[in-house]
């Protein structure tokens, strides 16, 4: 469940229909596999469907966004639930880090990356970066802190793109980031996509997860 807060505190959101006296959690993704795996952890039985794409407007200049997934569970126990941890209706900008038992913070690392982070290697560089992006510039703040405090590296600086707010972690923190977040993947849940890069890094350059 610390991964799934992780993945809805990234591409999750809640919606309060009052006209129908129901309250919903809505999960998006541009990968089916992993809305499946949530589906089945969450032990629901509601159908995933096809989001098409939308024109969206950023700041002066529109967008279009790609086809994605949602599941979308109606269930007034979950949306109190999320509420007490933080995850509000339109949080994107407002969102604070839950509070989370230091045992299960790898698990909503890796939740969080699945949703709203990137991995990738610069094979001629023989480079590593790992960046995590949110609407909210104090949530990143709080979730540097908490990763330096886990990983033994240093807090990054939140930073602004043309879009919203990133921290990036390069190779030598990067490496023992990943290591930390995927040492119980196999048991617990992950983007199987994403989990390859992983992979793909330690076969290239095993020393710098060795070391």
């Amino acid at each position: 469940m610390a991964y799934v807060l992780g993945f809805i505190s990234a591409d999750g959101s809640l919606e309060d229909a009052s006209y129908l006296r129901g309250k919903y959690l809505r999960i998006c993704s541009g990968d089916r596999e992993i809305l499946e795996k949530i589906k089945r952890a969450m032990d629901s039985e509601h159908t995933i469907v096809i989001v098409k794409p939308k024109e969206h407007c950023w700041y002066g200049k529109k967008y279009i966004s790609k086809e994605q997934y949602m599941l979308r569970i109606g269930s007034h126990e979950i949306y109190n639930d999320l509420i007490i941890l933080g995850i509000t209706p339109r949080k994107s900008k407002t969102i604070n880090l839950p509070k989370i038992p230091l045992d299960f913070v790898k698990s909503f690392f890796r939740g969080y990356l699945d949703g709203d982070g990137c991995i990738n290697i610069y094979k001629k560089k023989k480079r590593l970066s790992v960046t995590f992006t949110s609407g909210s510039e104090l949530f990143l703040r709080q979730l540097a802190d908490k990763i330096s405090l886990s990983v033994d590296i240093k807090a990054h600086n939140v930073f602004r793109n043309n879009r919203a707010f990133q921290i990036k972690y390069s190779t030598k923190e990067a490496a023992p980031l990943l290591k930390y977040i995927y040492s119980d993947a196999i048991t617990s849940l992950y983007l199987e996509r994403k989990y390859s890069k992983f992979l793909d890094f330690i076969k290239l350059y095993p020393k710098w997860v060795e070391n």
